[in-house]
Parts: C-alpha cells; sequence; structure tokens
C-alpha cells in the first residue's frame, strides 16, 4: 500500500479534498436580497459553460459568483507587463511588487466586476432604497468571495495538488454535468463527437513538442547531439480557452457600459442582447480573441528576443546559426507556425459547433462542450505530471 500511496501524495490530496469542500460549500451561500426562485426557470439551462471555467456558480448568485477570475486576469495582465521587459528589468524585478501590484489590480477589476454583475443579478426588492442597499451588500460579499478564492487556491497550491486549477476543475465539471443532465441525446451524440475529438488532439499536442538543436560551448560529449530548444505543439497549454473567457469580458462590459449611458439607442442595445456565446455576435467575437490571444501570448511567454539574448549571454547557438538577430527571426517564424497551428485548431473546435447550432442541429447550451474538453485534456495532463513528480519526490523522503 505504502509503494502506490505514498504518504506525503495522500497528505495533500486530502488537503485538496478539504479545500474543494470549503469551495463547493461557498458556492451554495447566496448573496443577500437575490431572487433564486427566479433562477428556478433556468435550472437546465446553460448561458456559457466557456464563463464557467474561472467564472463561481453557474447563475452568479453566490458569494463565490466571480470566481477565481478577477485575481487571473490580473495575475496575467502583470505577467504580460513583466514579460514584455527585457532580461536585465525582469532580474531587477521585484516578486513582492509583482505581488502587491496584482493584488491591486485584483481588487479594481472585482469592483467593476460586481458592479456589472449586480445589474444582470435578479433580486426580491423592485426598487428603492432597499434595491441600492441589496446591490452595495451583494457587491461587497462578491469582492470578499474573490478574495476568499484566491486564499483558497494559494494555500491548495502550497500544501495540496492542482493549484488554482482545481477550482477551476470543480467548475467545469458542474457545468459539463448540469448541461448535459438536460441535454437531448441526439444533441449529445453529434457535439460529443466533435469533444471526443478535440480530446484527442489536445493531449497530443499537450505531449508533442518540436525541437530546435543547438549546440552548447560547455558539452562536448556524446549529449551534444541531444540538445534542443523545445516548444510545445499547444504552445500556452489551455491558457486560450481559460483566458480568452477574462478578455472576452471587455468587450461584453464594454457595451455594457454604453447600454447603460446609451439605453435608446438600438444598434449598441442589439449588441447588448447578442454578446454572449450563444449568438453569432458574441461567439464571433469569442473566437476572434480567442485567435488573436493565442498567437499574442506564444510570443510574449516564448519570446524569442528573450532566448536570443540568453544564448548570446551564455554563447550558446542554435545548430548552422550564428546567435544574434538571425537567430531571433528563425525562432519566431517557427514559433509562429505553432502559434496559428494551435489557433486554428482551437478556433476550429469552437466554429464547427456554432455552424451546427446555427443550422439547428444542436442546442446552443452545448457549443461550447468541445472547448470545455480541450481545459479538462490540459489540466489533467498537468495534474498527471504533478502527481507522477510527488510520487516521486516521495520515494527520496528516506533519504532526506
Amino acid at each position: 500500500m505504502k509503494k502506490y500511496f505514498p504518504k506525503t501524495l495522500i497528505q495533500k490530496l486530502i488537503f485538496t479534498v478539504i479545500i474543494m469542500t470549503a469551495y463547493l460549500i461557498g458556492r451554495e451561500l447566496p448573496l443577500y436580497g437575490v431572487d433564486l426562485e427566479a433562477y428556478e426557470a433556468l435550472r437546465g439551462q446553460s448561458e456559457d459553460l466557456i464563463m464557467q471555467t474561472i467564472g463561481g456558480d453557474r447563475y452568479r448568485t453566490s458569494i463565490l459568483a466571480l470566481g477565481i477570475s478577477p485575481f487571473m486576469f490580473s495575475m496575467l495582465f502583470v505577467q504580460v507587463a513583466v514579460a514584455l521587459k527585457n532580461t536585465d528589468s525582469k532580474s531587477h524585478t521585484s516578486p513582492k511588487k509583482v505581488t502587491w501590484a496584482t493584488l491591486i489590480l485584483m481588487f479594481i477589476w472585482a469592483i467593476v466586476q460586481a458592479v456589472l454583475t449586480t445589474e444582470s443579478t435578479f433580486y426580491v426588492y423592485q426598487g428603492g432604497m432597499q434595491l441600492i442597499i441589496a446591490k452595495a451588500i451583494s457587491a461587497i460579499q462578491m469582492i470578499t468571495g474573490s478574495f476568499v478564492i484566491l486564499w483558497l487556491a494559494t494555500r491548495n497550491g502550497k500544501y495540496g495538488i492542482g493549484g488554482q486549477t482545481m477550482l477551476i476543475y470543480v467548475n467545469i465539471l458542474d457545468g459539463v454535468v448540469n448541461t448535459c443532465r438536460y441535454a437531448p441525446i441526439r444533441d449529445l451524440k453529434i457535439v460529443g463527437s466533435i469533444s471526443v475529438i478535440a480530446l484527442i488532439f489536445t493531449i497530443i499536442f499537450e505531449n508533442s513538442e518540436y525541437r530546435i538543436p543547438m549546440q552548447r560551448i560547455s558539452i562536448h560529449n556524446i549529449y551534444s547531439d541531444k540538445n534542443y530548444i523545445p516548444i510545445k505543439f499547444n504552445p500556452i497549454g489551455m491558457m486560450p480557452v481559460m483566458f480568452s473567457s477574462a478578455f472576452f469580458m471587455l468587450p461584453v462590459y464594454t457595451v455594457s457600459v454604453l447600454a447603460m449611458i446609451f439605453p435608446n439607442n438600438e444598434t449598441i442595445h442589439w449588441m447588448h442582447e447578442n454578446m454572449d456565446t450563444t449568438h453569432p455576435l458574441g461567439l464571433g467575437v469569442y473566437i476572434f480573441v480567442l485567435y488573436a490571444i493565442t498567437i499574442i501570448f506564444s510570443y510574449i511567454f516564448i519570446s524569442p528576443k528573450s532566448i536570443t539574448e540568453s544564448l548570446q549571454k551564455s554563447g550558446d547557438s542554435i545548430t548552422g546559426l550564428r546567435a544574434g538577430k538571425k537567430t531571433r527571426k528563425f525562432i519566431g517564424v517557427r514559433l509562429h507556425i505553432i502559434a496559428i497551428f494551435s489557433a486554428f485548431f482551437m478556433s476550429t473546435f469552437l466554429g464547427v459547433p456554432l455552424g451546427l447550432c446555427m443550422r439547428g442541429w444542436i442546442e446552443p447550451t452545448l457549443i461550447s462542450l468541445p472547448s470545455i474538453m480541450i481545459a479538462l485534456a490540459s489540466i489533467n495532463c498537468n495534474l498527471y505530471r504533478e502527481l507522477k513528480a510527488v510520487k516521486e519526490y516521495d520515494a527520496y523522503v528516506p533519504f532526506l
């Protein structure tokens, strides 16, 4: 028994179960003044499964309604800002400053998201001061809930398994189960087949890589031919699926604000009504955002410029090329091709369900299932690697 279930792994798994239990309980605590009966009519419907990957509860009625999205969006923004710096600036960037910048940006984003969420929430109060107070209290609850989720995710990352992705995992499974439960079998057969294909391709891409051969000046033995720069076929994993939801909220919130400023504008009103992934306009914007950030993030987090600078400082080089502009261009071209391929793959598995939905072959509530399967496959691959690493570490515990 000890051979297959090391003590350290068991402790981490138990801690993760405790964190997940606390998170699930929090999702059942309703916001102040929310009309829960009004949401009963929405049972069996899913406004957007993609949003649930980093969102909170299904109908945004609990104190954890904002989910982990404020933190993830803020963390991504700060990471991008740091990634755009040169190598010397990165080395002088204080982790403490990065943390504080992330928290401040998270607080601002949580306020904006909470205020806009209260505008679309059903309350038991019809108007007057009671409705204003209910919105204010529920907004404070949502902002506080986002920081509670951050604390849970941080604790799980330190003492458990999966870090913050476990919260996303719970949201995904909840959305898939509740949506598929009410879906017709005929629709599930069509979108299920697409989802399985997306799942298989994601697993292959997550475990495949393009290798650029390189020469290291410090290695002259038989292993010198085995040095390379690896670039995964899916360069940034599930980040496009996950963060595209956060970035998709930017045009959504922009249109929402414009609708409040110009309530009589028919064009803005139509855009506000159709700016979600169950309508052609919203899905088109979402796919464009997904395609764009896949390419942009690939260049940011796998920076040809940073790789080239590192090679120049170490004296290493790509086989057959001198370190410098040619190396940077060589890496950039390969990365661009791989990023376009990855973006095309993800956009296809979102576009096909959209076309079928327009023809009436599947329900709008199911069009996001393939993207959810992509996220699940990516998370499962990462969890497998982490579990394997923890298990291998446990084998060395008696010698430490």
